[in-house]
């Protein structure tokens, strides 16, 4: 997802989005260090740091040297930030990015979106999925607000190697900072859709298979067939009742204890690693 370059010297945002013009070809990388709060690139910076979230918003930002280091390995850096220079690992970021910038700690600090950042962050671009990137195996994630879920949920269906996923209206953001960081990256890498009703799924073919604490068939003994797609609800209320109406299938974890249940990142999950289990069979 590309930033729309205006001329020689700035580049605007998809769909002209609220934080407008982002000096970009011509910053300078100077060892220069950006202390002052009127600087106009850190008032741009800090602006797209915190709109992230937004499906208008082009960039996510990522923070921390494992993640960054990590990403930049298959995805070109726009934009890296840091506040101390003396690392000898901020050389081969540097290589990796389009431009960098140096700020004061209390200017990255505002950045930033962790209590104990590391120094280091970089805005990346969000790739545009489409339906047919999807595949077969699809994780429907209706109206999950915990961020810290959601970014499980991403992890998990990544590892599998087998799940993309989409999200409801409603539900967290995947490119939420928060939900960047519980993914470990894999929000930039998996093929995924967001702020899609359930029924977009049922109509492209795939049998829903909604997860319950209640009823339905055992996860142990469900028989699957793609193209499907497991839905998990919110982590208060679950799934809602038209969607469980709709859904092909309902599909509970047996739990030793009927009274349990299991939070939304822990029930997808599982519900994700038996299919991967019987598509893969016993190694």
């Amino acid at each position: 997802m590309e930033p729309v370059l205006r001329d020689a010297g700035t580049v605007e945002c998809r769909d002209d989005f609220h934080y407008g013009l982002l000096e970009y070809r011509h910053v300078s990388t100077s060892p220069e260090v950006i202390r002052s709060r009127s600087n106009r690139r850190f008032q741009r910076l800090r602006m797209l740091a915190g709109s992230c979230a937004s499906t208008d918003c082009p960039w996510v930002l990522v923070e921390g040297w494992k993640q960054v280091s990590d990403l930049s390995r298959t995805h070109e850096i726009e934009v890296l930030i840091y506040s101390r220079d003396g690392d000898p690992r901020l050389a081969q970021l540097q290589r990796r990015s389009r431009q960098y910038l140096q700020f004061s700690e209390p200017l990255f600090r505002t950045i930033s979106g962790v209590d104990h950042p590391q120094g280091v962050a970089a805005f990346f671009s969000k790739r545009e999925w489409t339906w047919a990137d999807l595949g077969p195996f699809v994780l429907y994630a209706h109206e999950v607000q915990d961020p810290g879920n959601l970014g499980t949920l991403l992890r998990t269906a990544e590892a599998t190697g087998l799940f993309t996923l989409v999200t409801s209206p409603g539900c967290a953001s995947c490119y939420g900072s928060k939900t960047v960081r519980a993914s470990v990256g894999a929000a930039l890498r998996l093929p995924l859709l967001e702020r899609k009703p359930w029924r977009s799924l049922k109509s492209r073919g795939y049998r829903l298979w909604a997860t319950t604490h209640l009823g339905g068939t055992s996860l142990f003994r469900a028989r699957f067939r793609p193209p499907l797609a497991v839905l998990v609800g919110n982590e208060g209320n679950g799934l809602p009742g038209r969607v469980m109406e709709d859904a092909d299938h309902l599909l509970h974890i047996p739990m030793a204890s009927g009274d349990g249940s299991l939070n939304a990142g822990v029930a997808g999950s599982l519900a994700l690693y038996e299919v991967f289990r019987r598509e893969h069979g016993p190694e």
